[in-house]
């Protein structure tokens, strides 16, 4: 119950971040190791550190990151290798799809409390079909006349 409690209250920190800013960390792929790794079951960073194969110190600031995001959970406290306890977190991801068509990334995502939310970005700005390549040449024509003066 307390995981439950813990998820929706990470999800409630989502809704005041931008999406174009968690769809970004969303696509990193260190980002998806540590979610994948805390998707099951709570885990201290120094749990997970081993498993994503990255130092502590990486996965302490991604969790920091992550937490502040609302991506991951607190779950309470773990054992931290007889050292005491240490935080440990739970991803609030359930599941994710990455697709590419044409010029545009779609990414689908379903949170642990069931809700799916959807990100698009278009890899080809609008104004880019704008600029004809004739002005192009033509700015290449100009340049070499002046350097042939």
């Amino acid at each position: 119950m307390q995981v439950e409690t813990a998820v929706h209250t990470a999800l409630k920190t989502m809704r005041g971040v931008e999406r174009d800013q968690i769809a970004r960390f969303l696509i990193d792929p260190v980002v998806l190791f540590i979610l994948a790794a805390t998707s099951r079951r709570c885990l201290t960073v120094s749990e997970m550190a081993p498993v994503v194969n990255l130092p502590a110190a990486t996965c302490y600031k991604l969790i920091y990151q992550m937490d502040k995001m609302g991506l991951v959970a607190y779950c309470g406290n773990g054992r931290n290798g007889g050292r005491g306890k240490a935080a440990a977190y739970t991803s609030v991801l359930k599941e994710m799809h990455l697709e590419m068509r044409n010029t545009i990334i779609v990414l689908r995502v379903t949170w642990k409390n069931g809700t799916n939310e959807e990100f698009r970005k278009d890899l080809v700005p609008p104004s880019a079909d704008k600029c004809p390549f004739e002005v192009v040449s033509l700015l290449t024509a100009e340049a070499d006349s002046a350097f042939s003066d």
